[in-house]
């Protein structure tokens, strides 16, 4: 009976030992916390970061037009450091310049909670600026479609880099009683470790300790976060370097009120030694660590689920040799970390399909042989060593083999689209037939090796594309085609291959009409009818395609003109940027540059020979209008500038049809389910063109999205669209673009300042409120 009373005493003696720390913290935090609301510096410092952040990425955000926050997180490290560096000087130097930490230090508070108070003053008050800057993206979803999961973990690695600047600072005020030498610290400390990721830092040490150094750097993992995965190894990273300087700070404090000459103070060094060997430890071989989260929307950095599938689909195994340095140049060390990640992702999901053979052909002159018989040479860098500039050689390169056949990539560039760029190799060496992809040419049709030169390319990394002429021969034989492709007609096509073209789609064959229903002279910007762009014959199949020319004011690109005062870059709104209505067949591209298009209608096929289902591809916003004149197309067109909100609304402008026809050429009519016809039509063939793809890279991408689905390749659209459409800011008009930018550098300032002086006229009132004894 009596050990249970002395259990229960003990118990909540213990409680109410947790609640006095407890109320301690909170009561050092509220102290703290007032010393910078209370005061005009810390609206200063609050008003200078958010209005300095959001100045410097709306002037490097807007002109690229893109809807992602990637810019701002790749300047606020740097600023950061600023700001933490300005925000702590004072947490610790203070208390030590007025001698209130030694006051502290000799109450019944314990040394670890004075610590962690002043470390959570530190990161609430930074983290209030970095807070004040979400009116960035909730100001942009008001004009672009933002990946929020990106969002999310980009936010919480900037926190977790706060928190490591944090204790970084609070180490170095603990220092010192002056706060320009705790800030002058603090500022030297961070910057040291953020640019030892740099090459210019790093380039003039061995591979090996180079790399070393850069796994060091904040800056090198908060990188991958930025991106919008969350890696355990940067997470541990980052705890390790806060736990770190929070250990060295907790010697600093706890050292001002017990002698350095007793066993204490030793035991003390000796278990803070200890902690911080094992947090840089933790840091520095952390990176062996697997476990990653990918908060990205499309899971652009995981392997998707149709690479999942093309793998364990596999009917043999599939070798891919890596050709890498065992001891990379500085250059190229975290690529080669990060493709043996992605080998090893590729080679767990498969199954058992893939193999991953690791070869050093800076190792073995064998290998280096193996390398070169395999057409992957190596790089050579630049390496700065004692003062001199040295050349050194690095490799990155891959086969793969599957049965008799191989691909090859010489040398791996960059992480981005590296998916595809694998999955495609194993696609093809894995086709038992390549489809056949024919271009109609002899009627005024854009070349596919001149004008559709970078579509062709992509379309032979997995097809065989040919060209056919018809000539008026009594029989064109499609029988081998397997898609064919017709870019921008501009004379007469006979009615004998428009009757082939019908027998080949009855047939259950597929086809890419890109069709022009005016022509531009680019030149004088002035348009002409088409009488020749198949806009009658389409109309079969229930395709109508205008005689117009449709453009926005509200979403459109920018184009370079010639002046007379030089080239000037101008909103061009006849180049209508036009977002995707559906993602399957467009495979996740969200949206196109088309150049001069017209206007399309959908109505009912003609007769009863043709049935149809028509999904739509691209529809412009409800902004967009329709000239139909086109006699000036310049940017001051008076069309463009005397258009009424009438007049604007959505604009079809590509649509995807499925269904069975009758075949012409046969006396009787038999449509048959089992041959049922794909068909793409699209009223511009210049958003394909060499001109437009330099300007709108995603292009490309697009159109052999629509050629896979026409050949029901479905599989390879997903994975090639990962990271390949960009999100674009769509602004209804200039005022809704400086509605956004200032509202962040000049509002969101004011709103503190309108805080500070509230806060300022309250403490005001209460200093000078009357207080009276009662009775």
């Amino acid at each position: 009976m009596g050990s249970r009373r002395s259990q229960t005493s003990r118990t909540r003696e213990k409680t109410k030992r947790v609640e006095a720390l407890m109320r301690s913290l909170v009561s050092l935090i509220r102290k703290d916390l007032k010393g910078y609301f209370d005061q005009p510096t810390g609206y200063i410092f609050l008003v200078i970061f958010t209005s300095v952040v959001s100045y410097f990425y709306f002037r490097s955000a807007l002109p690229v037009g893109e809807a992602s926050l990637r810019a701002l997180f790749e300047i606020m490290p740097w600023w950061l450091a600023l700001f933490v560096a300005a925000s702590t000087m004072r947490l610790v130097a203070e208390e030590q310049r007025d001698g209130t930490l030694e006051i502290l230090l000799t109450q019944p508070i314990r040394g670890w909670n004075v610590l962690a108070a002043k470390f959570m003053v530190g990161l609430i008050f930074v983290g209030a600026g970095i807070t004040l800057t979400i009116g960035i993206p909730l100001a942009l979803l008001t004009a672009g479609d933002l990946d929020g999961g990106a969002i999310v973990a980009q936010y919480l690695g900037t926190f977790l880099l706060t928190a490591s600047f944090v204790a970084i600072g609070l180490f170095t005020s603990s220092l010192t009683r002056n706060q320009i030498v705790s800030f002058i610290l603090a500022l030297a400390i961070i910057m040291v470790l953020m640019v030892a990721s740099l090459q210019q830092v790093t380039i003039a040490l061995p591979s090996a300790a180079a790399v070393l150094v850069q796994d060091l750097s904040p800056r090198t993992h908060f990188a991958g976060i930025a991106r919008g995965v969350l890696d355990l190894r940067d997470v541990l990273y980052f705890l390790a370097l806060i736990s770190t300087f929070l250990s060295a700070s907790y010697l600093m404090i706890r050292g001002k009120s017990v002698s350095h000459r007793s066993p204490r103070y030793r035991n003390l060094q000796l278990g803070v030694g200890g902690l911080v060997v094992i947090s840089l430890l933790v840091g520095w071989f952390g990176r062996s660590i697997e476990g990653r989260w990918d908060l990205t929307e499309g899971k652009l950095y995981t392997l998707s689920t149709a690479s999942e599938e093309l793998l364990t689909g596999l009917d043999d195994i599939v070798t891919i040799k890596l050709f890498a340095s065992q001891e990379p140049p500085v250059q190229i060390a975290p690529l080669v970390r990060e493709v043996n990640h992605f080998l090893d992702d590729l080679a767990a999901t498969s199954n058992g399909k893939v193999r991953i053979v690791r070869r050093f052909p800076d190792q073995d002159e064998e290998v280096e042989l193996e390398a070169r018989q395999n057409f992957i040479p190596p790089r050579q860098f630049n390496i700065e060593s004692q003062g001199e500039l040295r050349l050194t050689r690095g490799f990155l390169g891959v086969g793969m083999t599957y049965a008799n056949r191989k691909e090859i990539l010489p040398f791996i560039e960059s992480l981005d689209g590296i998916e595809y760029r694998f999955l495609s190799n194993i696609y093809r060496m894995t086709q038992k037939q390549p489809k056949t992809i024919s271009f109609v040419f002899g009627h005024g049709e854009k070349r596919r090796d001149a004008a559709l030169q970078t579509f062709r390319d992509q379309l032979e990394r997995h097809h065989r594309v040919e060209e056919i002429q018809y000539r008026g021969e009594a029989f064109l034989d499609l029988a081998t085609v397997d898609v064919l492709v017709i870019p921008g007609p501009t004379e007469r096509m006979s009615g004998v291959l428009q009757d082939f073209i019908d027998e080949f789609l009855a047939d259950g064959g597929k086809a890419l009409f890109l069709i022009d229903p005016v022509t531009v002279d680019q030149s004088r910007l002035r348009g002409d009818a088409n009488e020749f762009s198949l806009a009658d014959y389409l109309s079969q199949y229930g395709v109508i395609a205008r005689s117009d020319v449709v453009f926005d004011v509200a979403s459109n690109a920018t184009v370079t003109f010639t002046s007379q005062f030089g080239q000037v870059s101008l909103p061009y709104p006849y180049w209508v940027r036009v977002p995707t209505a559906e993602s399957k067949i467009s495979g996740g591209v969200t949206s196109a540059v088309f150049p001069w298009a017209s206007s399309m209608e959908v109505g009912g096929p003609t007769g009863n020979t043709i049935d149809v289902e028509v999904t739509p591809l691209l529809k412009t916003l409800p902004s967009a209008a329709l000239d139909v004149d086109f006699r000036d197309l310049t940017v001051q067109s008076s069309r463009v500038l005397e258009v009424s909100d009438q007049e604007k609304g959505e604009r079809l402008l590509a649509v995807a049809i499925s269904g069975t026809r009758c075949a012409p050429l046969k006396p009787k009519c038999e449509k048959d389910p089992e041959k049922s016809f794909r068909m793409i039509v699209a009223t511009d063939s210049d958003w394909i063109t060499e001109s437009m793809v330099g300007q709108v890279p995603e292009h490309p991408t697009l159109a052999v999205n629509w050629i896979d689905w026409l050949t029901q390749d479905d599989s390879l659209a997903t994975i090639r669209s990962k990271g390949a459409s960009i999100r674009q800011l769509v602004f209804d008009s200039n005022t809704h673009r400086s509605l956004v930018q200032y509202s962040n550098i000049i509002g969101v300032p004011a709103l503190i300042i309108m805080l500070g002086l509230l806060r300022y006229f309250m403490r005001r009132n209460v200093t000078r409120k009357v207080y009276t004894r009662e009775g």
